[in-house]
């Protein structure tokens, strides 16, 4: 279930990321999480937080600031590897997304909800795919119900596959009382310039569906 994975709060210090190739579309950064290898294109110059031993080194974050209609709105993301796991449904359904083989699409997971929960929850919960440079999965989109409405958000989850690895995460994109503080875009143009560094123990393998 989506709201689950949204309450979690993982504290992350910021530590010096590494840079590389910049170029007219911003800097490309490399990023190590447990065994995943890969890189993305920080065009918004935001701020990268890396894996840390309070962590275990198994999560990471991207968060940025982007001037907007006269303001600055803010979003973020976790990051997190994921490695080992017999389909990539294993993976998702931890972050609100199955691969629905009859559709042939990927569609929202609600995990143990009760029917009237899933009822309610259908109305602002979104799955869509997610491509990156190398790798391919899906994005989910969902609004709270609860709280005081001017505290409210819009949430998304993701994972990207490739190979045998994944990189997943979840994070805020919205204030839903404010139109103009939508950062979904953003945040999907950073997620989809990620590309994984293959090894040479894992080229040619695949996971299926």
């Amino acid at each position: 279930m989506i709201k689950t994975i949204f309450s979690t709060c993982i504290v992350m210090a910021l530590t010096p990321c590494h840079a590389q190739n910049i170029d007219t579309h911003g800097t490309r950064i490399t990023m190590h999480i447990d065994t995943c290898n890969f890189s993305l294109m920080d065009v918004f110059h935001g701020l990268i937080i890396e894996p840390t031993a309070d962590n275990g080194f198994k999560y990471a974050g991207y968060e940025a600031k982007v001037h907007l209609n006269g303001g600055v709105k803010s979003f973020g993301f976790e990051m997190t590897c994921r490695g080992r796991f017999a389909n990539k449904n294993q993976v998702a359904i931890e972050f609100g997304a199955r691969f629905d083989a009859k559709e042939r699409k990927w569609v929202p997971d609600f995990g143990d909800a009760s029917e009237d929960e899933i009822s309610d929850l259908k109305d602002v919960t979104k799955t869509f795919p997610l491509d990156s440079r190398n790798s391919s999965g899906f994005y989910t989109i969902q609004d709270d119900q609860d709280g005081e409405p001017s505290r409210r958000m819009r949430h998304i989850s993701y994972c990207l596959f490739h190979e045998t690895k994944a990189i997943c995460g979840d994070g805020q994109v919205k204030r839903l009382v404010d139109a103009k503080s939508d950062m979904l875009p953003y945040a999907l143009k950073i997620l989809r310039s990620v590309e994984f560094s293959d090894t040479s123990a894992e080229a040619g393998k695949g996971i299926n569906p």
